[in-house]
């Protein structure tokens, strides 16, 4: 009996230390990552702005998506037709019981539209190009196959960079435009490459750093497949025209060692920071290479210094960030206090809470911040070739701003108060709204 009894505990610790074990592998953290991104997607804000995307993408479509898309087609086709009015300089052109009555339509179809992908229907620049396009352009055919999933590919990657900078959508409605590229469906090239390094990048903002580190990762392993690929538009999207091709090639293939260092770094296993420190010795030896010297690399340098002891060196490179434009003057503070405590720390001792991985990590971010702020996303899809984008950058203006009143309407509070200034426009506009107020 004490035999059966030693190998059932014997039994159960085993199971225990092997799904303990299993939790933390590769695999099941990466899988996690997606749940979590998933949940990063439902909000208002997001749901508010796929219906929006939707409006517009299916307002074009001829064919039978679903029956269930069919049943709301006449509703879809009817919002969009008052929603296409819509313009942030003219603060009347939508009415405020106009709002409340797409929001009211909104919440019929609510379910539809967060299960529905808005890839299903055709893209934006064939809608643009029906509504904004000559005779020439209305009669064009619409994109399918190989470049339907190129051009829609294109248009969620530099929609996430442009909303990513918007005060009213930013970041949530940024990471839902990562969520919908595909680069897995795109042929090796520069632009996937860009695509899944700025993917990696949303990822590693929002906390998802084995989601970054997976995207991160298979730029890498492209990259040193790939040592002679052309890339003209990375050199025009990082600023780097001083640069030969193979200058750029090493400079982005370091910018991708760097992420995934920091992914890396912000991982609780003691193999990922061994990782991490792997990563940045490589982006160090490959920006030394081009002779690339700013507040990143001096980072980097001072956090390797402080690892191998090297507190002299440590403390030069943090005299040459203090002097960084990009920092805010809180963080030239850390920075002095950084300095002060390493003159003092004595051999041995473990990095301070003042100079950390998430203060390193957040003057990476910013640096990248600037990069994407600087780039003129209007001339470079001009140069792509890509039609309307005066129309693409007003109809983000109005998202934004679209957006921002459905969202307002999702609160009972602002219900009664819209309720109350409609009140006396008569009993059937009351009613409406205390319908709303109900749901």
């Amino acid at each position: 009996m004490k035999k059966n009894l030693n190998y059932k505990v014997l039994l159960l610790a085993l199971i225990f230390i092997v799904g303990c074990t299993e939790e933390k592998t590769d695999l099941s953290l990466l899988e996690k990552d997606k749940k979590d991104l998933v949940e990063n997607l439902n909000s208002y804000k997001v749901s508010g702005y796929k219906f929006a995307k939707i409006l517009i993408r299916s307002s074009v479509e001829k064919d039978t998506v679903s029956k269930e898309f069919q049943s709301f087609k006449g509703d879809l086709d009817r919002i969009f037709n008052t929603a296409v009015k819509y313009d942030i300089n003219n603060s009347e052109s939508l009415s405020l019981l106009e709002f409340i009555s797409i929001y009211r339509d909104y919440k019929k179809m609510e379910d539809f539209i967060m299960k529905t992908d808005e890839d299903d229907f055709p893209t934006l620049s064939d809608a643009f190009n029906v509504v904004y396009g000559d005779s020439i352009y209305k009669q064009r055919e619409y994109l399918k196959g190989d470049r339907k999933v190129y051009i829609q590919n294109v248009e969620h990657a530099v929609l996430s960079a442009i909303v990513l900078l918007s005060k009213g959508l930013g970041k949530e409605v940024s990471l839902y435009e990562c969520s919908q590229t595909k680069p897995e469906l795109l042929p090796d090239s520069e632009v996937k490459t860009l695509l899944q390094y700025f993917r990696g990048f949303l990822f590693f903002e929002k906390g998802l750093y084995y989601l970054s580190e997976s995207e991160i990762s298979r730029n890498i392993d492209w990259l040193n497949n790939n040592k002679d690929v052309n890339l003209p538009f990375t050199r025009g999207v990082f600023q780097w025209g001083g640069l030969t091709n193979e200058q750029t090639y090493i400079g982005f293939h370091a910018l991708n060692h760097l992420f995934r260092g920091f992914d890396r770094l912000m991982m609780k296993r003691e193999i990922d920071e061994k990782r991490a420190l792997e990563d940045f010795e490589i982006f160090l030896k490959d920006v030394n290479q081009i002779g690339l010297s700013n507040e990143v690399v001096w980072s980097v340098e001072t956090y390797l210094y402080l690892k191998n002891e090297e507190n002299e060196k440590a403390i030069e490179a943090l005299k040459r960030l203090k002097e960084s434009e990009l920092l805010s003057h809180s963080d030239k503070e850390k920075i002095e206090e950084s300095i002060e405590y390493i003159k003092k720390r004595e051999s041995g001792k473990v990095l301070n809470g003042v100079y950390d991985k998430v203060f390193l990590s957040k003057i990476a971010t910013k640096y990248v911040y600037t990069i994407l702020s600087k780039i003129d996303w209007k001339n470079i899809m001009k140069e792509q070739n890509v039609p309307n984008v005066e129309e693409i950058f007003k109809t983000v203006d109005n998202l934004k701003d679209f957006v921002e009143n459905i969202e307002k309407y999702t609160s009972v509070e602002n219900l009664q108060e819209a309720g109350g200034k409609i009140k006396d426009e008569g009993k059937n506009l009351w009613n409406k709204v205390n319908e709303l107020i109900k749901e």
